[in-house]
């Protein structure tokens, strides 16, 4: 049965875990809410930084609007001038709120505060993104921070580490400790209507659902739109990612897809989108590299 992958119709506007959250994730939560629905009042902006002083007791500043957090870390082996953004960003900032270890991310993404490349931006890509740097990715600039951080794909993602400091946006440092995916504004996924989301964007929240679901968080997942598409090399870059975290994350992943309708139910969801997708981890840049070798014999 071969894959699925025109629009399809979502039956969900929101996934909930199946682990309980706690006390501090659900008042966050709630205060997100207030924050999204007051947005550009003070009502929504203020009872946030309260709740981020005195209830989450994270010493902040607010700057523009966006907060500056302190990344209690050891700094990162990079050279002067970069930063992270993504996985490794988020990780140094969930370290610094629980003042806990830094877990290993998945991988690396650099940024660097300017306006024009420079040939130390190659060579640092090369270093710290030498799997990526062979797909294309190379370090982002950073001409204006807070548009930068207003034009992620999902809030958790409206952040930016260059220590000794985290500079993260309200309703992402909100929905960091909600544990709260959930597509950005520049997405869509907090105005009152239907967020459109390209259907990459919608594989990846699935994909973070299920790592926190594997690692026993309790996410939040919203903003799921009525209609998303995507292309079976989506599929696959996702899949492979989720494999580098592990066969329970890369099947809890497929099964996350599936309670979305973004894939057909299938007694052996795993087999079958490797059957799917078997003919796209062959050549120099297959994308499936992570995948056991066991498995595809397997199925």
């Amino acid at each position: 049965m071969g894959l699925k992958l025109s629009a399809l119709t979502l039956t969900q506007r929101a996934l909930n875990s199946v682990n309980a959250p706690s006390q501090r994730a659900e008042r966050a939560r709630a205060v997100a809410q207030v924050y999204i629905s007051d947005r550009g009042n003070r009502r929504g902006m203020e009872e946030a930084i309260c709740f981020l002083r005195d209830e989450a007791d994270i010493t902040c500043c607010l700057e523009n609007s966006y907060i500056i957090v302190p990344d209690h870390c050891e700094p990162p082996p990079l050279p002067p001038r970069y930063g992270l953004k993504g996985g490794a960003a988020r990780e140094r900032l969930r370290a610094s709120l629980l003042r806990g270890e830094i877990r290993a991310p998945r991988d690396v993404d650099l940024v660097r505060r300017g306006h024009f490349h420079i040939p130390e931006d190659d060579a640092a890509a090369r270093q710290f993104m030498s799997i990526d740097y062979l797909h294309g990715a190379r370090v982002e600039l950073i001409r204006n921070l807070e548009r930068y951080l207003s034009s992620r794909d999902l809030t958790i993602n409206e952040l930016a580490s260059f220590h000794p400091t985290l500079s993260v946006s309200i309703l992402g440092l909100l929905d960091s400790i909600g544990s709260v995916i959930r597509p950005s504004y520049y997405r869509g996924g907090t105005l009152q209507k239907p967020p459109t989301l390209e259907g990459k964007i919608m594989l990846k929240m699935a994909r973070l659902f299920a790592e926190g679901e594997c690692r026993g968080e309790s996410w939040l997942m919203v903003g799921i739109p009525d209609q998303v598409s995507f292309s079976e090399f989506d599929l696959a870059i996702h899949l492979n990612k989720a494999f580098q975290r592990g066969r329970d994350v890369a099947e809890k992943f497929l099964h996350t897809c599936s309670i979305l309708s973004l894939l057909p139910a299938s007694n052996d969801l795993l087999g079958t989108t490797l059957e799917d997708l078997e003919h796209l981890r062959h050549g120099e840049r297959g994308l499936l590299p992570d995948v056991p070798s066991d498995l595809w014999r397997e199925f």
